[in-house]
């Protein structure tokens, strides 16, 4: 059920940073921050842990091992998916969020035990970009939530209203709920209402999971949320064309698409989105609240949404 009282909405905050907030009940929040995908970048990642426990969270770094050699090599894979494996099965972890994303959250779903991990209650994962992957298999195979939202080892990651409603919903009690602003392409309207639950994240990183165990057979229902970087036009079109050749879109009840950022070759993000609009079959909607871009605003994979009067708002309970 949805309400207006308590929005977290991108754009609410008032202060410079987003330290100090109580944590919830006044209880001490574990945050476990992995290093599962490219390296951190030199000195972000140990200001902003810095930030999170001045913020009020007991955080939890587990770094890649120093003598782990390369981390596409499998010796690399396996010490990664077990750094995963300890965190998503330590009950002290309410959370775990990837330091930065780049390579490698892919690599790591076929070491993953999940028989065990049904056993367990759910752990939140928070990142994006290389993180989708993980996301989506984790709610695909065992139903749990995850967050589409900045990471600590990557300098998109800028004390801005992004962060700070991150914090804030992970030191808060739920139900929790947030707001973007959305715009349906091609249409002067605002009056399309839409009701589904959200999924979504890289287009080019999720693209590669279709078809596998770690991605839903079917999206309906559901409102698919999208963004990237570094791509051309041209292979981002190729990645939609098979989204819609599997017949996924079909179903869905909406699309809505985030900033494709630094696109390389002759076309620029216009075009590539009336393309996209084009070939799409339910509405799409534009939003300029996420992405490979700060402010980069939570989004929560698996939670209850709607789009309204130029709004979309999730809830989780």
């Amino acid at each position: 059920m949805f309400t207006n009282k308590g929005v977290l909405q991108g754009g609410f905050v008032t202060t410079d940073s987003y330290g100090p907030a109580q944590a919830r009940d006044g209880l001490s929040i574990t945050l476990t921050v992995l290093d599962l995908s490219s390296a951190p970048e030199s000195g972000v990642l140990e200001r902003n842990l810095a930030g999170l426990r001045q913020a009020g969270f007991q955080v939890n770094y587990q770094h890649y091992p120093l003598d782990g050699g390369d981390r596409q090599a499998q010796v690399g894979v396996n010490a990664r998916s077990q750094i995963l494996s300890n965190a998503l099965s330590n009950p002290e972890s309410a959370y775990v969020a990837a330091a930065r994303g780049g390579y490698g959250a892919s690599d790591l779903l076929g070491c993953l035990d999940w028989s065990a991990l049904a056993s367990l209650p759910e752990t939140i994962v928070v990142g994006f970009s290389d993180i989708s992957a993980l996301q989506v298999a984790l709610y695909t195979r065992l139903g749990w939530h995850a967050i589409h939202g900045p990471m600590p080892g990557s300098s998109l990651w800028t004390n801005g209203p992004d962060v700070d409603c991150l914090v804030r919903l992970l030191l808060s009690s739920r139900p929790w709920n947030s707001t973007i602003s959305v715009s349906q392409f091609g249409s002067g309207s605002t009056g399309t209402k839409v009701q589904g639950t959200l999924i979504g994240g890289c287009l080019s990183v999720l693209s590669a999971l279709i078809g596998t165990p770690y991605f839903p057979e079917t999206l309906q229902g559901h409102i698919l949320f999208l963004e990237d970087t570094h791509e051309s036009a041209e292979r981002v079109l190729r990645f939609w064309n098979q989204w819609l050749d599997s017949g996924l879109v079909t179903d869905l009840a909406a699309v809505v698409l985030g900033r494709f950022t630094d696109l390389s070759g002759r076309h620029d993000e216009e075009w590539l989105v009336t393309r996209l609009a084009e070939r799409c079959t339910v509405p799409l909607f534009r939003s300029p609240d996420f992405g490979h871009i700060s402010p980069n605003h939570p989004l929560m994979i698996g939670a209850d949404a709607r789009i309204n009067d130029g709004v979309l708002e999730w809830r989780l309970d």
